[in-house]
């Protein structure tokens, strides 16, 4: 289930959470939990590397943290009903993040860091395939070069790491059975 997309109920999880969430932004209270999400998800978005969210969700969790410590500290010292109120609302977003941000994510988590939360095609790959039927070999428009201006140009690629020694010798072979 890891590399399949998120279902309804788990992009249903995922609006609740943000629709839960953004009062706390809007409010500043979540703005620094919010920025550590924001951040995670940037970075597994560019990186395609789920670990980005699962450190953005440890963060917001220890902020969350600190914020119940503080407010039942402050709960002795000024009016208790208020201070447990904003340690509720910090549990409320510790355990929301849990259930309706991190588990789904996690669920899904090799999809999601490579084609994104609301995809629901994979992204084809965009690098070209050398070793599927070595394409640059192929074309019509060797014959216009010399075989050994090709086989320089493949030693450059091999000598700055472009390349296996193995395809610079499977690209040699074919290049030189031509003849």
């Amino acid at each position: 289930m890891k590399n399949q997309p998120l279902n309804s109920n788990d992009r249903g999880k995922l609006l609740t959470f943000a629709l839960i969430f953004t009062p706390s932004v809007v409010l500043l209270f979540g703005a620094i939990p919010g920025i550590f999400l924001a951040f995670g998800l940037n970075m597994m978005k560019k990186s395609q590397d789920f670990s980005y969210i699962d450190t953005a969700v440890k963060y917001f969790k220890g902020y969350c943290c600190l914020v119940m410590v503080v407010c039942l500290l402050g709960s002795f010292y000024e009016d208790p009903k208020v201070w447990l109120a904003w340690a509720a609302g910090a549990f409320v977003y510790f355990m929301a993040v849990s259930s309706l941000f991190y588990r789904p994510l996690k669920e899904h988590s090799e999809w999601v860091a490579i084609n994104g939360i609301f995809s629901t095609k994979p992204k084809s790959d965009s690098k070209p395939n050398i070793n599927s039927g070595m394409s640059i070999i192929k074309g019509e428009k060797l014959k216009q070069y010399s075989v050994a201006d090709e086989l320089s140009k493949w030693a450059k690629l091999k000598e700055g790491g472009h390349i296996s020694e193995e395809e610079f010798n499977q690209a040699r072979d074919k290049l030189l059975s031509r003849n």
